[in-house]
């Protein structure tokens, strides 16, 4: 167990560099992509079982997502495989192997839909992991695949704009829509309503989908700017009132409750001197952010005006993972180091007590 003075209510050690997390669709189980090829599983509730490692890849694992089955999980490697990784079990399945190319973004969707990218070349799997429609080229190397949380569409991004496919539908032909620059990964509303999407210079754009696929040249786009750095990690808020993004020396967060978000100063979290913002981690039901910094700090930064709480201080490494589980009760984050930290709501409210009472 953490030290009574500290919000944590776990931590553990892995010994080796880790380089991203995520958790599965159920939210009861995370995955930590480790820099040696080992994959780290890990319950994401405070049940005190620690994490464990399996074989995953001769190399790295450059993308992981939670995988179509809501239990298990999708991994990426430079060795050219494509693993689902079952959380309960010692060895993974090998979905696609051989293909003598990086595998370097992968998603899914709980309607079965998978896809993964090769250089400039997309493919699609289904339900099975047999191809679900051929390999489609790309015009430019692809920057970001995402399927839109109630599985309409699925958004490639790379040079000069974005390929929007039908998720369901993959036999019907994409929608370009077009937006000069390099665009990498994305986020959508949860209504898959808009998509934003980060690119190379720093800054933000997207659509408002239903208007940009019908086409035309009057459709609404959407461009925030001002960025010091690229933001490599965004998402919405509870209820998709606010796109929280990473980025810059606070956490960015745009209103999409109130008009047009770009019209309006966004809402600035967390701001320190001399640390960057590297992942952010909107709760799922309550209005606060946990925010990852470069150099390990993470606070929980209420989106209502309540007071920010310090939760771990300066560790001396970027944090690489942040995500809340399925009853938003627990934080799991990872350090590029190897170590791991749970919060739980009693942690942190003991440690916040135990503040308050000094």
């Amino acid at each position: 167990m953490a030290d009574p003075q500290a919000a944590y209510a776990r931590q553990w050690k892995l010994g080796m560099p880790a380089l991203d997390m995520t958790l599965n669709r159920q939210g009861l189980w995370a995955m930590i992509s480790m820099g040696d090829g080992h994959l780290a599983i890990l319950p994401a509730a405070d049940t005190g079982v620690g994490p464990s490692l399996i074989e995953g890849h001769e190399g790295v694992s450059l993308c992981c997502a939670p995988d179509a089955d809501d239990h298990a999980f999708l991994s990426g490697g430079s060795d050219g495989r494509l693993l689902l990784v079952d959380p309960e079990v010692d060895i993974p399945t090998v979905l696609v192997e051989g293909q003598g190319r990086w595998i370097e973004h992968v998603a899914a969707h709980a309607d079965g839909v998978r896809a993964y990218a090769c250089g400039k070349t997309l493919y699609r799997l289904d339900e099975m992991g047999k191809q679900a429609a051929p390999p489609v080229e790309m015009p430019f190397s692809i920057g970001g695949l995402s399927v839109s949380p109630q599985g309409n569409y699925l958004a490639v991004t790379h040079y000069g704009g974005a390929h929007i496919f039908w998720a369901k539908e993959p036999e019907k032909e994409p929608r370009f829509l077009e937006w000069k620059g390099s665009l990498l990964n994305m986020a959508w509303s949860p209504d898959d309503l808009v998509l934003l999407s980060a690119l190379q210079d720093g800054s933000l754009h997207g659509w408002k989908i239903e208007e940009a696929l019908a086409g035309g040249e009057e459709h609404e786009q959407i461009h925030m700017q001002g960025y010091a750095n690229k933001v490599h990690s965004m998402a919405f808020s509870a209820g998709g009132k606010y796109l929280v993004t990473s980025g810059a020396q606070q956490a960015i967060c745009w209103s999409f409750s109130q008009g047009r978000p770009w019209d309006n100063k966004p809402l600035a979290l967390g701001g320190v001197d001399a640390r960057f913002v590297v992942r952010v981690a909107p709760h799922p039901r309550d209005d606060m952010v946990a925010v990852g910094y470069d150099d390990g700090m993470i606070i929980f930064a209420p989106l209502d005006g309540r007071m920010e709480v310090l939760v771990l201080p300066p560790a001396g490494s970027p944090v690489v993972g942040l995500a809340w589980n399925n009853e938003a009760d627990a934080l799991i984050a990872v350090l590029q180091s190897g170590d791991i930290f749970m919060f739980t709501v009693k942690s942190v409210s003991r440690f916040v007590r135990g503040q308050v009472g000094a």
